[in-house]
């Protein structure tokens, strides 16, 4: 590899959500920039064998750590666990992992929700996507302070910007991308910067899985582009953001959808 590509060499990030999809990618990105990467999922064997996938692939330091991001405990022992391996350091944290996709909370409209249902669709999509969000973060700032600098992003959707009937998800992500300039606000003195991804119609196995030949159809159909987005684009993005080569780009929301959002 040239030194344009091995650009993270010796630094070291963090995945959520990390054992297959959106996730695999951005950790399989670093890791092709040279970062040792920590990948976490919420089963273990799956965060190992991710883990080593990479590893072989690249040619980096890399571990798997099961972790739920709902959970403080949880995330205090993945970045315990983490600071120990890594000496210490964290250079870059991808909050990645999110509420599964579910069809009936994305499909349903809020007056059509059953009562028994709604809160838990709304709180449960909550704990995963922003408070999971913010307490990674809090974390990764513990030790990103110690370093001097360091590169958050925080995957969202378009939903977050311009809404749909799948409230819950619109919620939790609209929170995201809020927390997420406020980070870039109060840390950018500190030389971490914060951004994120509103994402459209990605192919992975959480939305694909779920929808029939038809509905994929459409969903592609809805684009410019007329085709799925390959979670290797969004992981380039998320490279791009990680690395030196944004060093003066803080705060803001990158829109990777084909081109359904233009504005």
């Amino acid at each position: 590899m040239t030194e344009t590509e091995r650009a993270m060499e010796g630094r070291v990030a963090l995945v959520t959500g990390a054992s297959r999809g959106i996730g695999l990618a951005a950790a399989s990105a670093l890791a092709g920039a040279g970062c040792a990467v920590v990948l976490c999922s919420r089963h273990a064997a799956d965060a190992a064998a991710a883990a080593e996938a990479v590893r072989v692939m690249h040619g980096v330091n890399t571990i798997g750590f099961a972790c739920d991001v709902s959970q403080q405990g949880s995330v205090k022992r993945l970045f315990g666990e983490a600071a120990r391996w890594a000496a210490g350091r964290l250079d870059v944290l991808v909050c990645n992992a999110g509420y599964p996709f579910l069809r009936e909370v994305w499909e349903t409209p809020l007056h059509r929700t059953r009562g028994d249902c709604l809160e838990s669709w709304y709180v449960d999509a909550f704990r995963t996507d922003t408070l999971g969000s913010i307490l990674c973060t809090f974390e990764a700032l513990q030790l990103m302070l110690k370093v001097g600098e360091g590169s958050i992003i925080y995957v969202a959707s378009t939903p977050a910007l311009e809404g749909f009937q799948g409230s819950p998800y619109t919620v939790a992500k609209a929170g995201v991308l809020g927390f997420m300039k406020d980070v870039a606000r109060e840390y950018g003195k500190n030389n971490i910067r914060a951004n994120a991804l509103a994402l459209g119609n990605i192919s992975t196995p959480a939305t694909t899985e779920q929808m029939d030949a038809e509905a994929r159809q459409a969903f592609a159909e809805a684009t410019p582009l007329k085709r799925w987005g390959r979670p290797e684009e969004v992981a380039q993005a998320i490279l791009f953001l990680a690395s030196p080569r944004s060093s003066f780009i803080t705060g803001q929301t990158i829109v990777v959808d084909g081109g359904s959002l233009r504005r």
